[in-house]
């Protein structure tokens, strides 16, 4: 489920958490060429923001999905969820990050994922060391920019 992208929809559902709610599921797949890639960082691991009902967050535990919440017992029956500082995940999206850059390869069609052309498509048309060589055309702008490989994101034969 995590590598058809649905996990994140199905724990959305599950919590009744707004589109917008941070959900980070440290793995992706993509299909480029034929050949599949498969990447993780942290197998058996979802990441889910704060600031729901705590009650959600364990609501969680009555799927087949979930196995775990993380939390500490308080006495008796009571539970209080723990968490995860932001620092962590953000290391963990870099991590993966930094693996999928080494798969970036020339005249590849990539999405942008982070900075100011955040969710643009291009083609990689050369590689240096750590940064590609991205063709962006816009209706307004056709221009090649120079991006560090770990901000792009192979656009996949399955997209």
């Amino acid at each position: 489920m995590a590598e058809d992208a649905s996990l994140e929809e199905i724990l959305r559902d599950l919590l009744d958490a707004p589109t917008d709610h941070p959900i980070f599921i440290p793995y992706l797949s993509y299909l480029y060429a034929g050949v599949r890639s498969l990447f993780n960082v942290m197998e058996g691991y979802a990441f889910v923001g704060t600031g729901l009902d705590d009650h959600a967050y364990f609501h969680l535990l009555q799927s087949n999905y979930i196995k775990q919440v993380m939390s500490r017992p308080m006495g008796g029956h009571l539970r209080v969820l723990e968490t995860i500082p932001d620092v962590a995940v953000r290391d963990l999206r870099q991590q993966l990050c930094e693996l999928i850059a080494v798969e970036i390869q020339d005249s590849m069609e990539v999405q942008v994922t982070e900075g100011p052309y955040t969710g643009i498509f291009g083609s990689v048309v050369g590689i240096e060391s750590d940064h590609a060589l991205v063709l962006i055309e816009m209706r307004s702008l056709r221009a090649i920019k120079r991006l560090p490989r770990f901000l792009l994101r192979p656009r996949g034969d399955d997209e």
